[in-house]
């Protein structure tokens, strides 16, 4: 007899993911039973011709002691809904998210590190999610495209599948049974059981299908890319078979893959070019647009477009306005902070926010949002460092190590509760952004984040504990350096710790 442990974030969700299995199994023509043991833990037993397996059902990850090794490292990056773990080899065969809620806005992304995270530790990933869904308004609205690209990255330059499956349609939003997503879900985890079973990889023979669910997100891309921006870069690629298969092969690491000749050879695959192409290309000229609240930073880098060294590829952030008394104890908390820190490292800088530099709503709350761009392409490092040195003189040769001919990327965030940079859905959104824009690729963008209401204290306080935090994690592996407050560069040295400057 075979076993597998199927571990879930509630018994409901292993329960729903074993049920669908069975029904697999017995449209194949094959008996599957249940049981509980203890009276409350389900156990199935698929019966093969010669063999039959046996899985277990652990419900509530962290209901259990020990929790296995490997199950705990990746449930660090937010847990699964369920995954299937193999006791014998202590191998992760495969990990899912499922979600009902409507993907868009920072909905969209807050699972993203998730996708990350186990793309990184080379576990399968399926997310299947609503192409569409019932907005609280009561308007439709439909997925994001970032977890889409995301995964299609991931997938090449991981050589793991990273895949995202969508359910329901326009007519019948969130609903399961519409859509193929339930069942191309399954459709990949059965046929991974039964090599399990057979002793064969788990991938093995998987091109198939995997090929469908490419070609569907492939499909998605085409259809939705237009409704979030007008150009995506590379998308007449979306129709050629060769890269599909490319694709396919290289997500189950059946094909050699060098970023460099992909890239010689797919040129604009979702690859962000310079400002120049981008126009070219199609992609929108989004002109700078006011500051809500101000910050010398910030407007430099609205100023940067109109200028010609940069782009951004949408412009609808809008303003999220915070309670006064939260804003002024959020402050107070940043700044002894701050102040303690800057006494330890011996830096002669100071944390100047104000209260009143926080426009008031009409309702009589602040606004925390800045510039209503978060994300600025950079055509060179060069052309940006010059902005920041202007900005932050204090900057001059702290970042003269990176490459000065490489494209660039700033994040913008005007988060100011405290830790929050380290949660969602900061972490999604620097896990998708980096990924999708140009960490991975070949030349690699260098990613900078800007804190503009952020103490750097956070960095460096309580290092044991950072170091295993994934908000930390990701920055460490995706930004090349974070400012933040008060002008201050926090970077990351070859121990992952942060240093600040």
């Amino acid at each position: 007899m075979k076993k597998i442990e199927l571990w879930a974030d509630s018994f409901h969700e292993g329960d729903w993911a074993c049920g669908h299995l069975s029904k697999f199994h017995q449209d194949a023509g094959f008996k599957a039973t249940k049981e509980y043991l203890k009276g409350f833990i389900p156990v199935y037993r698929f019966e093969f011709l010669e063999i039959s397996l046996e899985i277990t059902v652990y419900g509530a990850y962290n209901s259990w002691s020990p929790i296995p090794e490997e199950i705990k490292k990746l449930i660090e990056w937010g847990k699964p809904d369920f995954l299937a773990y193999d006791p014998e080899t202590k191998e992760i065969l495969f990990a899912v998210e499922e979600t009902a809620a409507i993907p868009t806005g920072n909905q969209a992304l807050q699972r993203c590190e998730r996708q990350y995270g186990a793309s990184r530790a080379k576990i399968p990933y399926w997310y299947l999610l609503a192409e569409y869904g019932t907005h609280k308004d009561g308007g439709i609205r439909r997925d994001s495209i970032w977890p889409t690209i995301m995964a299609i990255k991931l997938s090449l330059f991981n050589k793991t599948p990273s895949v995202i499956v969508h359910y329901a349609d326009k007519e019948n939003p969130e609903g399961y049974d519409f859509g193929n997503g339930v069942n191309s879900l399954f459709t990949a985890l059965y046929k991974m059981l039964n090599n399990f079973v057979l002793n064969e990889p788990v991938l093995n023979e998987i091109q198939p299908i995997l090929k469908d669910h490419y070609s569907d997100m492939f499909r998605f891309l085409i259809s939705q890319h237009e409704n979030i921006i007008k150009h995506l870069p590379g998308q007449e690629e979306f129709n050629n078979s060769e890269l599909l298969d490319i694709l396919v092969n290289t997500s189950i690491n059946k094909l050699g893959f060098d970023k460099d000749k992909f890239r010689d050879k797919y040129p604009k695959f979702l690859y962000w070019p310079s400002t120049l192409d981008w126009y070219k290309d199609g992609g929108d000229k989004v002109s700078s647009s006011s500051l809500i609240k101000h910050d010398n930073f910030a407007s430099q880098l609205e100023q940067s477009i109109d200028l010609g060294y940069s782009y951004v590829i949408s412009s609808n952030a809008g303003s999220k306005p915070q309670k006064k008394q939260s804003v002024v104890e959020w402050l107070d908390k940043q700044k002894k902070s701050f102040d303690k820190a800057a006494k330890s490292k011996k830096l002669d800088v100071s944390f100047n926010i104000q209260i009143k530099d926080f426009p008031l709503s009409d309702k009589g709350n602040l606004h925390l949002t800045t510039a209503k761009n978060i994300i600025y392409f950079f055509d060179s490092f060069k052309q940006l460092k010059k902005l920041i040195n202007t900005v932050m003189p204090r900057t001059s040769n702290l970042i003269d190590e990176y490459d000065e001919n490489k494209k660039a990327l700033v994040y913008l965030s005007n988060s100011i509760k405290p830790g929050r940079i380290f949660g969602d859905p900061f972490t999604g959104q620097i896990s998708a952004y980096a990924t999708s824009f140009g960490k991975l690729d070949s030349p690699s963008r260098i990613m900078i984040a800007y804190f503009p209401h952020q103490s750097f204290s956070q960095f460096i306080d309580s290092p044991e504990r950072l170091v295993t935090n994934k908000g930390f994690v990701l920055m460490r592996e995706l930004i090349d350096f974070v400012i933040l407050a008060g002008g201050i560069i926090v970077k990351f040295n070859k121990d992952g710790r942060a240093e600040a400057f």
